[in-house]
């Protein structure tokens, strides 16, 4: 017998959390492939329209190159990762840290 698909506990206190993230530089707005910002950031709210203008302008202001999660910083963001969750006690199911892909200028 399986046990029925439930997101949360009774207690509606979530069983997991999936935590995701981009570095620095790597996902702009006026990206072609879209974006949030913190004014529109809600479940089904439209992603921000490309804009090659606003893409340049952010990219200009950055103040240092986008950030590239090589495998030495993969695998230090990796035990960093284990760390806390063996700290605070967590459970970690699975990690797996990727590369950042990002528009190259």
């Amino acid at each position: 017998m399986t046990q029925p698909h439930t997101e949360f506990k009774d207690d509606h206190t979530a069983l997991a959390f999936l935590i995701s993230f981009r570095c620095y530089g790597t996902w702009l707005h006026g990206d072609s492939r879209g974006s949030v910002d913190r004014f529109h950031n809600r479940y089904g709210s439209p992603l921000i329209a490309p804009n090659r203008r606003w893409l340049q302008h952010n990219q200009r202001a950055l103040r240092r190159p986008p950030v590239d999660l090589h495998q030495r910083r993969r695998a230090a963001v990796k035990e960093a990762i284990k760390e806390v969750c063996k700290i605070r006690r967590w459970q970690l199911w699975t990690c797996h840290i990727r590369r950042t892909t990002y528009i190259r200028w």
